[in-house]
């Protein structure tokens, strides 16, 4: 479900962590189906570790702490936190990432597991009028480590994150989409690991459809050109991490030879720097339609996470 990044890379070998260790829920929400993995849902534990579960309002046990002014937060990777998308294809009036998932907004989701990290900074590149929501989360959420900025999005999506990159004071920059809201801790923490190793890393999966590239035939039709050897396929995933000054220059290099890009590694791809796949677990999908809701909806109840309760 949802739009993604095909790379033509060398697969790495996994370890117990790996995409592989995905469950049948996952399996069957990417190979089988909506239908098939809400069958599964109720049965299984999704990738990754569980989740704490949330209470009331959204806050569980970490209390009602009032946000600290001026609060410091360690580490040194920064979030480009992407939330300005229109996301059209929901069909649900407003930006996709806004539309209640159990309960909470889809970004919302996705922001908590970063709340959770170890990061210094999260910067939420998001329109002017939909800031409240994070504002208003936050607030009652208390006890945020991080500090919190904001930028507004721009035209394209690599202008959004240039955007949000600006504010970034940290020495890595971990770019994500919010409409990936069932990321977990541990495969942030992993990517950010390999980042720190190789400069440039991404969460991914091997693809498990065949790929074909096309060309465009008669009166425009799409016609097979050839066929990729699924065993180097991956699908790009976000969080993508990237060394700050390296990213920069990424961008300095697109704008001077008016490149453009769909995802941020292909930045530093562009010059000829390595780019680390760290296996990421099926789980981490994008949601963009009302199937791909429903899809998560059954992930997150398979982890245990309680809806905030109704007002």
């Amino acid at each position: 479900p949802g739009s993604a990044a095909v790379g033509v890379l060398q697969q790495p070998r996994r370890g117990a962590n790996a995409a592989g260790s995905s469950t049948a829920l996952a399996a069957a929400a990417f190979g089988g189906g909506c239908a098939a993995a809400l069958r599964a849902g109720a049965a299984v534990v999704g990738g990754g570790p569980r989740r704490r579960p949330l209470r009331a309002g959204g806050v569980g046990r970490r209390g009602r702490v009032a946000l600290a002014a001026g609060s410091q937060g360690a580490g040194d990777v920064g979030v480009v936190f992407l939330s300005a998308g229109v996301g059209k294809r929901m069909g649900a009036g407003m930006p996709k990432q806004y539309v209640k998932l159990l309960g909470r907004e889809i970004a919302l989701h996705a922001l908590e597991v970063f709340l959770d990290c170890d990061v210094k900074e999260v910067v939420i590149v998001c329109a002017e009028e939909f800031r409240s929501i994070f504002q208003d989360y936050l607030a009652k959420r208390g006890n945020v480590k991080p500090i919190i900025k904001y930028a507004v999005g721009g035209n394209e999506r690599q202008d959004s994150v240039k955007n949000g990159l600006d504010k970034i004071t940290a020495e890595f920059a971990a770019v994500h989409d919010c409409a990936r809201p069932l990321v977990t801790k541990d495969e942030v923490e992993r990517v950010i690991a390999d980042a720190r190793r190789h400069g440039a890393a991404l969460l991914g999966v091997p693809t498990k459809a065949t790929i074909k590239r096309a060309d465009p035939g008669k009166d425009g039709e799409a016609m097979v050109a050839d066929t990729p050897d699924r065993k180097l396929m991956w699908e790009a995933h976000t969080p993508q991490v990237v060394r700050c000054d390296l990213l920069r220059e990424g961008f300095a290099h697109a704008a001077k030879n008016k490149l453009a890009v769909t995802d941020d590694v292909s930045l530093i791809e562009f010059l000829g720097k390595p780019v680390k796949l760290t296996a990421g677990e099926y789980t981490n999908m994008k949601v963009t339609t009302p199937e791909d809701l429903a899809v998560a909806e059954a992930i997150l109840r398979s982890r245990g996470y309680e809806p905030p309760a109704a007002v």
